[in-house]
């Protein structure tokens, strides 16, 4: 036989056992679909999770659980598809990034490498518009599809050869026009002492076929020591002219013009260009610093309605002009943040005991609050009053909230992105001011943003990394007694989190552990009766408020477009004296016959 004591425990132990099996199954539904992530089974293992939390939605570790396993998955998933990709087999990158999608439909990389593989079935055609255009002149068309064809396929051999060709073409059109030519393409000697400077030229004319011409105000005793060997004519008449300062203008591909060092002769004989220049991402008017800064240009004017800039200098400076707007004129780096904020918040309310009357009152015959004495004759339980009525209260609640936002950010480089999702909670202030008629109340409103604030600030590397700055803040406002003067004030609970981190394109971090527990209680009992140990609930009532809530954070950087790759070439250049500004190309190598004698000019040598 079962005591009825043993019958009243049954419910609750079966509920308890219920909850615990049901504890069980979720927490083994989780490990069998973060092992079937593990091994490979990436679609498995996500559609188990999501059916787990399905049933289950308040369940906080299966949120994270697939959050992370999703973002595990999509990451495992684009580093295969893009190893296939880089070994040219595209069918097995293509299936890869098919599995990437079906995981995250809207996953922006490998939309777009979807996209550029079902073009590379188009680029032979791309080389041969490149091709073309290279031959027609038009060195901007040509590198434009250059660069398309590399980013389909970064190896390709005829890109890469197209890339040789532009560049070649480059560097034979880097130089202004006239160029010099000498009918001598092997290197000379040169052994002079004091020797007249025209004799020089003179000699230098008879074996390499250049003439001289020179400027009325030059000094007709000029003398020069030179001693060089296996050197280029153009170095030679270089090396003679800064010696005794003097400059040559180049008038045709065989005469040279010498003129003396001087502010009136160099504009006289130098010859400017102007050019203007049309900028994209650069501002303006830090370009014209950037010139004026680094070139000394004095002649130069920007039209910030067009964003351009236009300069007047010689022609060495506005190919260095050139080369400096196109190191810096890049597009600022720009990433997606992708942000996922979960707040689980539980709590548990019990209240029992009974409520016992605190207040007693009398009445009048006519059910009228008791003003004199006389009006208390005649008391029976009828004019008795009794506040609050008895009541036994058993009451229990459990409540489970989860507050989950997945914003998603697109910011560029060091700027600063806010994102504020809750209310905007109106606080009223009362200001008196005396006056003559008494006082006069003025009431003011003001308003304080409450719930997520949410504030990042990144910064994109180079090696395709992103440091973020990240300021989290939760709160929530509950309005307070009026102050005398009518100020209704605000009580503010927060929660807020500061970090900096430094990721990788693509690395999710999952930020956890604000953790916020409340413990509260309250009674209301019979002095003395309901302080006795057991028998205390027959004479009062207890009320116990338990809340926990937690706040997770999960953060992904997708770096959308980040500065290209520049060669040293591009970066670094010669760019001549303090005195003299010009780029020489010193790059060209000098063809020796180690069969025939070098050409050496006579030797002149004085004691």
């Amino acid at each position: 036989m079962i005591s009825s004591r043993h019958c009243n425990k049954a419910p609750y132990l079966m509920l308890a056992l219920c909850v615990a099996l049901a504890g069980c199954g979720t927490s083994g539904v989780r490990k069998d679909g973060q092992a079937l992530i593990a091994e490979g089974q990436y679609e498995a293992g996500i559609s188990m999770l999501e059916e787990a939390l399905k049933e289950n939605p308040r369940d906080t570790e299966l949120n994270i659980a697939v959050i992370q396993g999703r973002r595990q998955s999509v990451e495992a998933l684009l580093t295969q598809a893009d190893s296939d990709r880089s070994r040219h087999d595209f069918q097995g990158a293509r299936m890869g990034y098919g599995r990437v999608l079906t995981l995250e439909p809207n996953n922006r990389r490998a939309q777009e490498a979807v996209r550029q593989i079902e073009q590379i079935g188009n680029i032979n055609e791309r080389v041969a518009l490149g091709q073309a255009a290279l031959r027609q002149g038009d060195l901007f068309g040509a590198e434009r599809h250059m660069r398309e064809v590399l980013l389909l396929d970064p190896q390709n051999q005829d890109g890469l050869a197209l890339r040789k060709d532009i560049e070649l073409v480059q560097s034979r059109t880097a130089q202004p026009n006239p160029q010099l030519r000498t009918k001598m393409e092997r290197p000379v000697t040169l052994e002079f002492r004091d020797a007249n400077l025209k004799t020089i030229f003179e000699v230098l004319s008879q074996v390499a076929g250049l003439n001289f011409i020179f400027d009325k105000d030059m000094r007709p005793d000029m003398k020069a020591t030179i001693f060089v060997r296996d050197v280029r004519i153009e170095d030679a008449v270089a090396l003679l002219l800064e010696q005794n300062q003097l400059h040559q203008k180049v008038v045709n591909d065989n005469t040279l013009l010498i003129y003396p060092d001087s502010p009136q002769k160099t504009k006289d004989y130098q010859e400017l260009v102007m050019r203007t220049f049309y900028l994209t991402s650069i501002d303006s008017n830090t370009a014209l610093n950037l010139v004026k800064t680094m070139l000394k240009t004095r002649d130069v004017f920007v039209d910030e309605r067009l964003n351009t800039l236009t300069m007047r200098d010689t022609p060495d400076a506005v190919r260095m002009a050139e080369k400096l707007l196109q190191s810096q004129d890049q597009s600022n780096p720009e990433v997606v943040l992708e942000v996922e904020v979960m707040e689980v918040a539980r709590s548990r309310i019990l209240e029992l005991g009974l409520q016992w009357p605190n207040t007693f009152g009398v009445l009048t015959e006519d059910g009228k609050s008791v003003e004199t004495l006389d009006q208390l004759r005649g008391i029976d339980s009828s004019r008795i009053t009794i506040s609050p009525s008895p009541q036994a209260k058993i009451n229990a609640q459990d409540n489970d909230i989860n507050t989950l936002a997945s914003p998603v950010i697109r910011v560029s480089n060091r700027e600063q992105a806010r994102i504020h999702i809750g209310q905007r909670v109106p606080i009223v202030s009362a200001t008196s001011v005396p006056s003559t008629q008494g006082p006069v109340i003025t009431e003011s409103i003001t308003y304080l943003d409450v719930g997520l604030k949410l504030e990042v600030t990144p910064v994109v590397h180079l090696n395709n990394e992103v440091a973020i700055k990240v300021s989290l803040e939760v709160s929530n406002a509950k309005p307070l007694e009026p102050t005398r003067q009518g100020t209704i004030p605000v009580q503010v609970d927060t929660r807020n989190a500061q970090t900096s981190l430094r990721l990788h394109d693509g690395e999710t971090q999952v930020l956890a552990g604000l953790v916020r527990n409340d413990d509260g209680a309250s009674g209301n009992k019979i002095p003395l009766l309901g302080d006795i140990p057991g028998l205390g609930r027959l004479f009062g009532s207890n009320r116990n408020d338990k809340s926990q809530s937690e706040l997770v954070l999960s953060i992904t950087p997708r770096i959308v477009r980040n500065l290209p790759y520049q060669s040293p070439s591009d970066m670094e250049f010669p760019s001549g004296t303090e005195t003299s500004m010009q780029i020489r190309n010193l790059n060209r190598p000098i063809e020796v016959d180690d069969e025939q004698p070098l050409a050496a000019a006579p030797t002149a040598v004085r004691p």
